[in-house]
């Protein structure tokens, strides 16, 4: 019998933690601006693996998008 060929699995997507660049477009935000907000103790909550792997869990960057938006209801007028 030979060895199956088989891929890792792979988390549920909607589980799955996101890059910057994934949070970044989320949210609007390009990766410069979320290293800027980590650095200043801002933005959504983030994981570090090592310097250079930074990763944002899905719920945490929704939960910050709504904690920070801010509707004018001139604008829906």
């Amino acid at each position: 019998m030979g060895v199956a060929n088989r891929r890792p699995t792979i988390a549920e997507p909607q589980r799955r933690a996101l890059t910057p660049a994934e949070a970044g477009e989320r949210l609007g935000l390009s990766s410069k601006e979320l290293a800027r907000l980590r650095d200043r103790g801002e933005g959504p909550a983030f994981v570090t693996f090592t310097q250079k792997s930074v990763r944002y869990l899905r719920s945490s960057v929704d939960d910050w998008d709504v904690q920070n938006t801010t509707w004018d209801d001139k604008l829906s007028a």
